[in-house]
């Protein structure tokens, strides 16, 4: 019976272009010279291959059931189909393959006759094209038939016939690329320092294609913008900064702290993933290691400390976002995220290629690009807050010092186990928590109250370690290294104190980049996590915090490098305490700088003193002469 015509596939609708759109994944790997007089700066993006799959994919499910209809005649006696097709590279050309099928008869009176049909592997070689109105196309269609069980020779020529047919239909496919394109040139413009806003603004308008390859990670799109020429100018020695300007430094700072948080929890929701989500952690974390070094240095003349932190951010920052694109099964989210890996990309490929075209990483550009990716957020993407935020906790399952005990210690079989019993147990541990923390509060031990205070703080390391421990989720073998390790740290941090006194008055200890209390626990990088005002003026909340900064760490790093030595789990994890989780492995290398590797020394030495039971008076660091 002749079948209802079947409109084309290759000749794709609206939604289908943004779903294709969904594998566009730029690797800035730019091209470049120092810049001159119209210099072009380049960089790539990549159309994935598993993403531009399962786009035709589906957008062929859509409309036919699963079948790439590649012809068919009007009255419907002539067909070709290629049924779930993949894409590949072969040879330098893109290669989209599956099982085909060929039919064709002689249509007489509203029937088709004679029918000769071919079943068999179909690959359509093609050379992809991308022009100046921003629609990529196939190119030197080749339609090759493979062999086919059972299949005659009539039905071969047949199916030959028919597919040169269908490569002119193929030739019409065509994808507009130019809405995303439109968006990251606004984008990129949001990014213009005032003074030179104008040449910029100039020189995005030249953003053009100009080259595409099929390499073996994706179809590689070569773009180009052309920069105005930007002679150096000789460099005037810069006064310091006012205390405004300082200020303004700083907020710039946090706006990208801020737009970092808002991109670790727009992502962590989508990643379920345990290893993922570990590396979010490790991103934000990283980071805000960086932030405080930057902060810590103050400002440097002629450098711009917030686009140096992006620059080293984002090749991180756009695998994730790569991931959760490929991931994404709604088609209006994978258009942002086309839009967000294209914005950022250009703009790293810029920055790196010209630093003084005029572009500034501002809060303003960052808010923007953030609402690319969730144009529905209510509040500001950039925002900075010291308070606890209940989403990073939940995300990565940071549990607040002052909460219930992680979960109860392991009982012995038999034991006494009913409610009553055990919940007089819970309150009476939290009772001893807030009466160690209320015991310890602006203590300053002299030398008479030595032994009383180190005893004191002893026991709250203990408590604390006890709170924080989950026993099913680390072998036994661990639990006393953790404790060792929590007193350990807090030996090396702040020889067991939380406060001193200066100027006349008892003050929690804070060093200059912002550590503050007994674990020393940086406030900016784990802004969101704990409260500040508790860090710096509650010595159980700091201890507690500390404590639960280290079982993350231990149970991320310091257990995976267990397998190759039990005594590296401790050095990796305060070596990730210590400066980041990134360098947990510093206390092994050999080009760790000497400064870090004496630090990390000296923690192991005294980690050995603690587990051996002969730290004694040495963690409060008395001066000669004086003992308990």
């Amino acid at each position: 019976m002749m079948q209802p015509r079947v409109p084309r596939v290759f000749a794709p609708s609206g939604h289908a272009i943004r779903a294709s759109l969904a594998g566009i994944v730029a690797v800035v790997g730019v091209a470049l010279a120092p810049v001159a007089a119209a210099d072009a700066v380049r960089f790539p993006l990549t159309l994935d291959y598993q993403t531009l799959q399962l786009a035709i994919r589906k957008h062929l499910r859509d409309e036919s059931g699963g079948e790439l209809v590649l012809w068919r005649t009007d009255d419907g006696c002539g067909t070709f189909t290629l049924r779930e097709p993949t894409v590949s590279a072969a040879a330098g050309r893109l290669r989209i393959a599956g099982p085909g099928a060929a039919r064709a008869a002689i249509p007489f009176l509203g029937w088709c006759w004679a029918e000769a049909s071919w079943d068999g592997p179909v690959a359509i070689l093609a050379r992809p094209e991308l022009g100046p109105d921003w629609k990529l196309r196939l190119r030197d269609l080749d339609t090759r038939l493979g062999e086919a069980e059972g299949s005659g020779g009539v039905a071969r020529r047949v199916a030959a016939v028919v597919a040169r047919w269908a490569e002119r239909e193929v030739a019409d496919f065509a994808f507009d690329l130019g809405p995303p394109v439109q968006e990251v040139r606004a984008l990129l413009g949001s990014f213009a320092a005032t003074a030179q806003a104008a040449p910029l603004l100039a020189a995005l308008q030249t953003l053009r294609p100009v080259a595409v390859t099929v390499e073996p990670d994706g179809v590689k799109v070569d773009l180009s913008i052309d920069l105005p020429s930007a002679p150096a100018a000789p460099r005037a020695p810069e006064a310091a900064l006012t205390p405004d300007e300082l200020k303004r430094w700083e907020a710039r700072l946090e706006s990208w702290d801020g737009f970092l948080v808002f991109l670790v929890k727009n992502l962590g929701v989508l990643e379920t993933d345990a290893e993922a989500q570990d590396e979010l952690l490790d991103v934000l974390l990283s980071a805000r290691h960086e932030l405080t070094d930057v902060l810590g240095r103050g400002p440097e003349a002629g450098v711009d400390p917030v686009r140096q932190l992006f620059l080293n951010t984002w090749s991180r920052v756009r695998a994730i976002v790569r991931r959760a694109a490929l991931r994404s099964g709604d088609e209006t989210r994978a258009l942002r995220y086309v839009t967000f890996l294209t914005a950022g990309d250009a703009l790293a490929a810029l920055e790196a290629a010209a630093p003084a075209a005029g572009l500034e990483i501002s809060a303003d550009g960052l808010r923007r690009l953030a609402r690319v990716l969730d144009p529905a957020y209510a509040g500001d993407p950039v925002e900075y807050s010291d308070l606890p935020d209940s989403t990073l906790r939940q995300l990565f399952k940071f549990r607040d010092p002052d909460a219930p005990p992680r979960r109860s210690r392991r009982r012995a079989p038999g034991s006494w186990d009913w409610i009553g019993p055990r919940a007089a147990h819970a309150a009476e541990a939290d009772a001893e928590w807030v009466a160690l923390g209320h015991r310890l509060a602006g203590w300053v031990p002299d030398y008479r109250e030595v032994r009383a205070y180190r005893d004191t703080v002893a026991r709250l390391l203990e408590v604390a370690v006890e709170r924080t421990v989950d026993p099913d989720r680390l072998d036994p073998r661990f639990e006393r290294l953790f404790e060792h390790l929590v007193k350990a740290v807090a030996w090396q941090e702040s020889c067991w104190r939380q406060f001193v006194r200066s100027g006349g008055r008892v003050t929690y200890i804070a060093s200059r980049t912002g550590d503050v209390g007994m674990m020393q626990i940086n406030v900016r990088v784990w802004r969101g996590f704990f409260d500040p005002q508790k860090l710096r003026w509650n010595a159980a909340y700091n201890a507690g915090a500390g404590a639960e900064i280290l079982w993350h760490l231990l149970t991320r790093y310091g257990v995976r490098e267990a397998r190759a030595g039990f005594d590296n789990a401790p050095r990796a994890t305060f070596a990730a305490y210590n400066g980041g989780p990134s360098r947990h492995r510093r206390y092994r290398l050999a080009t760790t700088p000497p400064r870090i590797r004496a630090i990390d020394h000296a923690f192991w030495e005294k980690y050995r003193a603690v587990a051996a039971g002969d730290a004694e008076d040495r963690v409060l660091c008395l001066p000669p002469g004086v003992t308990s």
